[in-house]
């Protein structure tokens, strides 16, 4: 009986010395609790229900791009059928006239750009060797940068070194041309695809090479431009090893910020209360574009401008026809309207046929761009740099 006491004196003391450390903690740990538990507040877009039903445009085209002067809009557009060679075109939207420039034909233009001041056109073309696996493959090892002036002369090759190299963009100042370089294709007997993708950039007055940043080797590569001259806002699934993870804690964004000579692995940008963010575009002022959802509404066009401030746009209620899914979007750089090349309601997801549309910003309304035919693109002369000096020597 004596030792029971004890034990109760003993448990007694123990309890008395620990209650207040307990208490202590607790009351401490209570407002971290409540402060997790509390829901978190999702930064509202304010978005416009505008009608947009776009017609199917039935032509495969891609890589838009607009001229500063917010008239010319430039892109390629490749055959349906044969060798599927692609020519690089450009529309006016004042008098709707198509034109096509006269690039040697041994080649096809997978892709061009205008540069910041509209002075020039940068395109990466690849041989047309044949349509067997190994005539791919070498075609993508041979591809090429070529630069132009916008009107046509002075077609030029960019002499960097070989290999795959996509979707070449200009410097502010047009001295450096950046580009997309692939470092590995699948291994032969499968669908040829490149992986591993860094951003590159060639000094236009020193005639040299290297890589922007660091080596991150990133799923894939989209669309890309200089927002300043020592950075590049990009479009990419992520880093290779990262992408899984990056896709989960980052909102699926794909948009990315890189700075000159930064070493560090990037991570995207992440907007409060967008999700799945993409196809990036910025116009000259500093007014953001892109495609993202939102928690309200869904997959919408947002535009964010410098100061934060939010619009958005999607199809408004009574829409009866095929919704708007864009393949790209880019910023009129007067910062008046978004130009899109949109898919085709029949095609799914990954390619396919689309037409071109134009939002305006200050209506909130859309409009679809009625394209002439190929066939009725009127002819722009490409004269060869190499010409015109042998001309010259004359």
């Amino acid at each position: 009986m004596k030792r029971n006491r004890a034990w109760i004196f003993v448990a007694t003391v123990a309890l008395i010395c620990v209650l207040p450390l307990w208490w202590s903690l607790w009351t401490s740990a209570s407002p971290v609790a409540n402060e997790k538990r509390a829901p978190v507040a999702v930064v509202e877009t304010p978005t416009t229900r505008t009608p947009f039903s776009p017609p199917n445009g039935g032509r495969d085209i891609r890589s838009l791009s607009v001229h500063p002067n917010g008239v010319d809009w430039l892109f390629v557009e490749c055959a349906q059928s044969g060798d599927n060679r692609c020519d690089v075109m450009r529309y006016r939207l004042d008098s709707g006239r198509l034109y096509r420039y006269a690039l040697p034909p041994a080649y096809s233009y997978t892709y061009a750009r205008y540069s910041p001041k509209g002075n020039f056109i940068v395109m990466s073309r690849r041989p047309v060797y044949g349509d067997t696996e190994e005539d791919l493959r070498r075609s993508l090892h041979d591809l090429q940068i070529v630069l132009m002036h916008e009107d046509g002369s002075a077609l030029e090759v960019v002499p960097v070194a070989p290999g795959n190299k996509l979707s070449p963009f200009m410097s502010p100042d047009e001295s450096r041309i950046a580009f997309w370089r692939s470092e590995r294709l699948v291994p032969p007997g499968r669908r040829v695809r490149l992986l591993e993708f860094d951003i590159w950039e060639f000094d236009r007055r020193g005639m040299h090479e290297q890589p922007f940043a660091g080596i991150f080797k990133f799923v894939d590569g989209g669309q890309a431009q200089y927002i300043s001259d020592d950075e590049i806002l990009l479009e990419s699934f992520g880093p290779s090893r990262l992408f899984s993870r990056y896709h989960e804690i980052y909102a699926g964004s794909e948009i990315y910020r890189m700075r000159r000579g930064n070493e560090v692995v990037p991570t995207p940008d992440v907007f409060d209360g967008i999700e799945h963010v993409r196809m990036p575009s910025m116009d000259r002022a500093g007014n953001l574009c892109l495609w993202g959802q939102t928690p309200r509404y869904g997959l919408t066009v947002i535009r964010i401008s410098l100061d934060g401030r939010r619009q958005a746009w999607q199809e408004g209620p009574s829409q009866l026809g095929p919704s708007f899914e864009p393949r790209e979007m880019v910023c009129d750089q007067a910062g008046k309207y978004i130009a899109s090349i949109y898919r085709d309601h029949s095609v799914g997801l990954g390619g396919g046929t689309g037409g071109m549309a134009m939002l305006d910003i200050a209506t909130d309304t859309w409009s679809t761009l009625p394209l002439p035919s190929a066939r009725e693109a009127e002819e722009i002369p490409v004269i060869d740099s190499r010409d015109e000096m042998r001309r010259v020597g004359h």
